[in-house]
């Protein structure tokens, strides 16, 4: 009875972690971050570094990018900001080190 009652205790937990891990991870996307400070040279910067790692962007202020098993959409308002909704990531990819790539990636083209 020790045996089946510990069973279903690990049973429990697993699908718990699961649900857990799929509600902040899996199966989706992001909030979306604005980044300020985004002057045109700077968001050609970023645009050009996205090209070198051979992922293809839109022309364009807006539209869709993926790479790494990452998709993400991107709207700049033509001055001053970047905002940035990942759509689709791994689910061991959370979305704080995304966000913190993605704003050492704006900074690299201060």
């Amino acid at each position: 009875m020790k045996k089946i009652s510990i069973a279903c205790l690990i049973l429990l937990c697993s699908i718990y972690s699961t649900g857990l891990a799929q509600a902040q991870f899996g199966g989706g996307g992001c909030r979306p971050v604005t980044y300020s400070g985004i002057t045109p040279d700077r968001f050609e910067c970023m645009k050009q570094g996205l090209q070198d790692y051979g992922i293809s962007l839109p022309s364009g202020e807006s539209g869709e990018i993926s790479g790494n098993g990452i998709t993400a959409n991107f709207e700049w308002d033509g001055r001053s900001k970047l905002t940035i909704t990942v759509t689709e990531k791994p689910f061991f990819a959370g979305c704080g080190t995304i966000t913190d790539r993605i704003r050492q990636f704006a900074q690299d083209c201060e």
